[in-house]
């Protein structure tokens, strides 16, 4: 496999879990303008599971990350 394959791979996901679709329905019922510690931690244990990668917490004082990884996610929930 070449390294360009190899890249595009790893951002492959597999669809999202029943159980997963009802945690992220209710994450984005009740996420306001600041995640809740349980919020933070779901995106980051989704995100991991979806997008092939360890879990990894990054820092919440740059919330780019953060958005990017909402909307990664709800590219699979829709």
């Amino acid at each position: 496999m070449r390294p360009t394959q190899r890249r595009l791979e790893r951002y492959r996901y597999r669809p999202m879990e029943e159980i997963d679709k009802k945690d992220w329905q209710q994450f984005k019922a009740d996420v306001k303008s600041k995640l809740s510690q349980e919020q933070y931690k779901l995106l980051c244990r989704l995100h991991s599971k979806y997008y092939k990668h360890n879990y990894h917490e990054p820092c919440s004082c740059n919330p780019k990350r953060l958005v990017q990884w909402i909307a990664d996610i709800d590219k699979i929930y829709d």
